[in-house]
């Protein structure tokens, strides 16, 4: 990551700006409403101040299911056409294609999933995203209200076959049903994806604690889907726009409260991703990540979450804003060699959070050691290049000792300088009120 004084480049300049603001979206009259998770299942937390677009205009179930159900007879021929091609786009730019394959690659890569995954595809509409599965040679549960949309769903992806010469069938069954009355076993899918589709479900809590139940431990549920502040008013008037026109729910939600649902349901590894994607000039390169993106942090829920594993301890990432992270380090041998113009000590990290505390280079929030003088952002903030990263993970409570060593910039002087650590393009531990660990001169 980036030694610049301007760190966090990404979440954290951006956690610092945006207040993450959706609905209840309780099933009302005319449908069925499952049972959600006892109360007692629930982390508590501060019920988020907004919820999603249609909060305090909940929509009846079965409307609209009914209007999901006849939302391809309600477009016209070019429109129709394209269900069958999509995600190309001939129109100048080709904006729907590049959007809708960086974003589907994407969150599918960041995912992680494991070889021959079974896949739950909420809202599979008319299958393109359904045939990329496949392809990738994973097996699908494609879950979609439409039989319209199924039937060109399943002529796709049945031409797979003689297309590329498969040896076998897809691997890929269709129900016709919404998450919300559907019942599958539990534990039964690696992963389950909402690609455009969130924003469509009707009762957003009973969908979420359902995918809890229906992952594997260590499964992983995949989101992309915009975000919805009273302040998008050019967001709200396009979705009030489309449910005029096809009747289907347009009703996306909060950043909060996603991630107030997520965590009540009992998901961890919380990560929210900012869209960014193309070639990029060695001067564009110095500029910072967001600049480059369609739909920054601010406007989107691209998102992964995890199941815990089987052995009931699941800590909350860094980048939880529910929960604390802080540390202690204590230095138990070395310092500044002022004649190598080096810094060498040997020191013990002890997690006193309550989120666990990665080593995973690359990550967003992974643990490293920086050595500085003077406060982060302050105007004469010097930090020294080459962070170390965290030996291993650290979950509450736990400490380990670590070797870090330093070059000291030319001409920096010697006198002053602290050892920090660093959540990785997220925050500084010494904004958060953890002190700076002096470092002597030997």
């Amino acid at each position: 990551m980036s030694s610049s004084k301007h760190l966090p480049t990404l979440a954290g300049r951006l956690k610092s700006r945006i207040r993450r603001i959706v609905t209840s979206g309780s099933l009302h009259e005319g449908g069925r409403a499952p049972t959600a998770l006892p109360a007692s299942r629930r982390k508590p937390g501060k019920e988020p101040q907004y919820k999603r677009f249609l909060t305090d205009n909940p929509v009846a179930y079965r409307a609209a299911i009914e209007a999901a159900e006849t939302y391809a007879s309600k477009l016209v021929d070019g429109e129709h056409a394209w269900l069958f091609a999509k995600p190309y786009d001939d129109t100048p730019g080709n904006p729907q294609y590049f959007r809708l394959m960086y974003d589907v690659l994407n969150i599918l890569q960041a995912m992680r999933l494991p070889a021959n995954a079974r896949i739950l595809e909420v809202g599979s509409g008319p299958g393109w995203v359904t045939e990329i599965l496949l392809m990738m040679g994973f097996s699908v549960d494609a879950l979609e209200p439409s039989s319209d949309l199924i039937d060109i769903a399943r002529h796709r992806c049945t031409a797979l076959k003689h297309h590329y010469h498969l040896r076998g069938e897809p691997k890929v069954r269709f129900h016709q049903d919404t998450l919300e009355t559907i019942d599958f076993p539990e534990q039964g899918f690696d992963a389950i994806l909402y690609f455009d589709v969130l924003h469509h479900v009707v009762d957003e809590r009973v969908c979420i604690e359902k995918s809890f139940r229906f992952l594997k431990t260590g499964g992983c549920v995949g989101i992309i889907d915009p975000s919805w502040h009273p302040d998008f008013k050019p967001l709200e008037k396009h979705m009030m726009e489309e449910m005029a026109k096809f009747g289907t729910l347009e009703n996306p939600f909060s950043t909060e409260y996603i991630d107030r649902l997520l965590l009540d349901a009992g998901f961890v590894d919380i990560e929210r991703y900012i869209s960014v994607n193309g070639m990029f000039s060695a001067g564009q390169s110095m500029r910072p990540l967001q600049e480059f993106s369609d739909r920054p942090m601010a406007g989107s829920n691209n998102m992964t979450a995890r199941r815990p594993h089987s052995d009931g301890v699941a800590w909350p990432s860094c980048a939880s804003p529910y929960f604390t992270s802080d540390a202690r380090i204590t230095l138990l041998s070395g310092g500044i060699d002022a004649a190598r113009g080096a810094a060498a000590m040997t020191v013990k990290v002890e997690n006193t959070g309550q989120t666990l505390l990665e080593n995973k280079p690359g990550d967003s929030g992974h643990i490293t050691f920086a050595l500085r003088r003077n406060a982060p952002g302050a105007p004469d903030f010097i930090e020294c290049g080459g962070r170390v990263a965290l030996p291993r993970n650290l979950t509450p409570g736990q400490s380990t000792e670590a070797v870090v060593q330093f070059t000291l910039p030319e001409d920096a002087g010697f006198q002053g300088w602290e050892l920090d650590m660093v959540a990785e393009s997220l925050f500084w531990f010494s904004t958060r009120g953890m002190p700076g660990c002096p470092v002597p001169v030997r």
